[in-house]
């Protein structure tokens, strides 16, 4: 199966109108964007309709998503090294890393979804699949997670994520092609063959099928989201106290011991995406005084020693405003669930969503007033 067959030619002839605001933001006339952003951003908009009211700074965004694969590739292209040679066939070698598995993992779930799109002829699928796949999967975290490994001494390991790398890339760029043909043409080339019978080039290359691609983890996928969470959180702290340059100590609290194996698995990762000095993960003991408190999940309290760094009132103060918003919103779940006709009208799915919500939300209530009275005693 070579690239699906792509109905372009409708989607440029299409009408599109620009609004007259941007006449007046745009005097000049649009900046360039290119063609494949063009493209690309014409597909995203076929949902619309046959009208489609166009906004250049969408187009915008995605000449630098080009620029950002530009550099993506430049990067891999540089860690993989000039003698490197590609398996013959992309598949599991069993030696895979927990970040390698996540992101082959991801790239099954981004044919799945553009296979999909192309069967039902749903374009902003398939755009927002791939879009999400490069930029928010491998460019933002695998090849981050990729770094330390690159600056190690392991070869065995080397050697494997160079082999996921290249999947990654090979793959990434064939699911962009039908849509964005000049830039993928241009940075398949730059790429090593699997073998010296491959194709010349990207466009009569094999489309990627799902069969093809089969290491979807659901498992891997959760426990990934979980710690991107726990990182998000992290990241949010350093905002907060400007801590762009200095690393600090970082203390996971977690509810149980299978949140505590979890963390402990990814926290090399942790690690390197929060920009943390170290990671240390706790179930029973307390984190030491000075520490900065933000609640990542009802499993997972992060704590930043940040002693000496901070101002505990401003603490105190920003965590008796988010105890009232859980005080509001535990009465207005008690308020709703206490009702007469409760049981008997509301759905049993949402009435057990709402207890999940509830068990959720007085668990963070608790770590709050923990967190207050931590900050007390460093007054």
């Amino acid at each position: 199966m070579h690239s699906p067959p792509v109905l372009f030619n409708c989607c440029f002839f299409l009408f599109f109108f620009i609004p007259f605001s941007q006449k007046s933001d745009y005097p000049n006339g649009i900046p360039e964007c290119g063609t494949d952003a063009l493209r690309f951003a014409l597909c995203a908009y076929t949902s619309q309709g046959r009208d489609i009211n166009l906004d250049v700074n969408r187009i915008l965004g995605y000449r630098h998503f080009c620029n950002k694969l530009w550099n993506a590739t430049k990067f891999a292209i540089r860690v993989l090294g000039e003698d490197f040679k590609p398996v013959a066939k992309a598949q599991l070698c069993g030696s895979e890393s927990l970040a390698d598995r996540w992101i082959l993992s991801r790239l099954s779930l981004a044919v799945q979804l553009c296979d999909s799109g192309f069967r039902s002829y749903d374009f902003p699928a398939i755009t927002t699949a791939i879009y999400s796949f490069w930029l928010y999967e491998l460019c933002d975290v695998y090849l981050e997670c990729l770094k330390p490994v690159f600056a190690g001494s392991d070869v065995a390991a080397m050697s494997v994520s160079r082999n996921t790398l290249y999947t990654c890339l090979d793959a990434g760029l064939r699911l962009l092609s039908p849509l964005m043909p000049f830039v993928s043409e241009e940075l398949f080339q730059r790429l090593p063959r699997r073998s010296a019978q491959a194709p010349p080039s990207i466009c009569v290359t094999p489309y990627p099928e799902a069969s093809e691609f089969c290491w979807r983890s659901e498992e891997t996928d959760r426990n990934m989201e979980f710690i991107m969470t726990i990182i998000r959180t992290i990241r949010s702290l350093r905002a907060d106290y400007n801590l762009t340059k200095t690393k600090a100590d970082c203390y996971l609290q977690c509810l149980d011991a299978e949140t505590v194996a979890v963390v402990k698995q990814y926290s090399p990762y942790i690690q390197t995406l929060s920009s943390s000095q170290t990671v240390n993960t706790l179930q029973s003991g307390e984190p030491p005084a000075g520490c900065a408190v933000a609640i990542a999940s009802d499993k997972c309290t992060v704590h930043l020693l940040l002693k000496g760094l901070i101002d505990a009132e401003k603490e105190i103060s920003k965590l008796s405003v988010k105890r009232g918003e859980l005080q509001k919103q535990l009465e207005k779940l008690a308020e709703r669930m206490g009702k007469a006709d409760y049981r008997d009208k509301v759905p049993q799915k949402v009435q057990e969503g709402d207890a999940e919500k509830m068990k959720q939300s007085e668990t963070e209530l608790q770590k709050v007033e923990e967190a207050v009275e931590n900050f007390k005693r460093m007054l």
